[in-house]
């Protein structure tokens, strides 16, 4: 049912590459990103956030997890692993045409990032066409339709700049870029979150009504705050925010319920999750004052940074707390195949053997920290916050990377040269 473990693992790696690049990008770019945040090349930082990093990485958990809760297969494995080298070719390709302007690699790189989509979202139709999966798949559905629109608005955005036909200008700049945080990846994660949340923490909640509260006002709100902002209408920018801000608060009450019903005892994947909250709860603060206190033009532009920030900063410490489960769970059965069931020590192989606890530990202090350094930073305009905390982003994308792609060599030494048959028939 579920792809070979190479193609959301080919996602996921362009996924680390793309936040370790994004970090280093963001530290040498600190002082423009505070002094000039519309720049071309502090766009070009911030799609290597959204798409190199977040986008690549969601659209490879989708491909495990589509399957898995629609119950049918990924309509074609080639078109699967043909959408990671299109998806990579295009948000490479973006950043360096806006950082060093050649426009028409600009133009090459949005026309292919639409082809990848376009290809990812005919091969997810497959398992997302299923009826059963409830909340999670209608979710899904409507998470890739707003990823379609975001690349279509995306394409018109890059014609635009070799053309000059439309007339682009900062609200739409806007529009784009909450449609594509709150509509594709904050509706992707929040209807995944609905089926893992439970499934991890083995949680039996009475009701599950605010998980579809959640997923039905997130898609709806990010409709009217995106037309809002894209025809600088304030009444329906201020509607829609307040809906979406409805459907996140849903979002965490089907957190704390799920913490509240559990039957397994917390890990480090929930203080990532209640990290990542925090963010996105200083997301919404930071975007109703920008939008609706009466400050100048100059604070309010550090205030829509530090908010698309702190939405990156939502999802991204999501994205890595989850990838620790995810990263071992397809490894583990990889090594079971291969007849490997023991660790180093002879006891029963673990999805906690294959990545240091230490290790992860400290991706999430430093994530967090140095994510919680830049959204200060682009907030008051400290480009010496931001250089700090877009370093040390990517440093943690670093360690997370070489913490979850060197885990089987740690049972594969000893375990390798193992007889697996006597423990085996110990656990059968």
């Amino acid at each position: 049912m579920v792809p070979p473990a190479s193609v959301p693992l080919g996602f996921l790696l362009a996924g680390a590459v793309g936040l370790v690049a994004f970090g280093a990008c963001l530290a040498f770019g600190a002082t423009l990103a505070v002094r000039s945040p519309r720049s071309p090349d502090v766009l070009a930082v911030t799609h290597l956030g959204v798409l190199a990093f977040l986008t690549t990485a969601v659209l490879g958990a989708l491909h495990q997890f589509a399957p898995v809760v629609g119950v049918r297969a990924l309509r074609s494995i080639p078109v699967a692993r043909i959408t990671v080298v299109t998806l990579v070719i295009a948000v490479w390709a973006l950043p360096i045409g806006f950082a060093y302007f050649p426009t028409t690699l600009v133009v090459v790189g949005g026309l292919v990032g639409a082809v990848a989509v376009c290809l990812a979202a005919w091969n997810l139709s497959g398992p997302l066409s299923s009826r059963e999966g409830g909340i999670p798949v209608v979710g899904l559905r409507l998470s890739v339709l707003y990823l379609l629109v975001t690349v279509t608005f995306g394409v018109v955005y890059v014609l635009d700049r070799h053309y000059g036909w439309f007339p682009l200008i900062e609200h739409r700049v806007l529009a784009h870029a909450h449609v594509g945080l709150f509509g594709w990846l904050g509706l992707t994660y929040i209807s995944v979150a609905e089926k893992l949340w439970p499934m991890f923490l083995l949680a039996h909640r009475p009701k599950a009504r605010s998980g579809a509260w959640a997923v039905g006002l997130v898609a709806a709100g990010t409709a009217v705050l995106g037309t809002g902002l894209l025809f600088a209408w304030p009444v329906v920018t201020g509607a829609g925010g307040a809906v979406v801000a409805a459907g996140i608060g849903a979002h965490l009450t089907s957190l704390a319920g799920a913490v509240k019903h559990r039957r397994r005892p917390l890990e480090l994947l929930h203080v990532f999750l209640f990290v990542s909250a925090a963010f996105v709860v200083v997301a919404l603060v930071l975007g109703a004052v920008g939008g609706l206190a009466p400050v100048s033009t100059t604070v309010r532009m550090h205030l829509v940074s530090a908010e698309i920030a702190a939405l990156i900063a939502w999802l991204g410490l999501a994205v890595i707390g989850h990838c620790h489960k995810i990263v071992p769970f397809i490894t583990f059965n990889r090594l079971r195949e291969r007849g490997i069931q023991t660790n180093r020590s002879g006891g029963p192989l673990l999805f906690g053997d294959l990545f240091d606890h230490t290790v992860a530990v400290a991706t999430l202090v430093i994530g967090a920290t140095r994510f919680a350094l830049v959204v200060a930073g682009l907030a008051a305009g400290f480009a010496a916050a931001v250089a700090a905390g877009g370093a040390a982003v990517g440093i943690a994308g670093l360690a997370v990377t070489l913490n979850l792609g060197l885990g089987p060599r740690r049972v594969l030494p000893k375990a390798a040269h193992q007889d697996p048959e006597p423990e085996l028939a110990r656990t059968t």
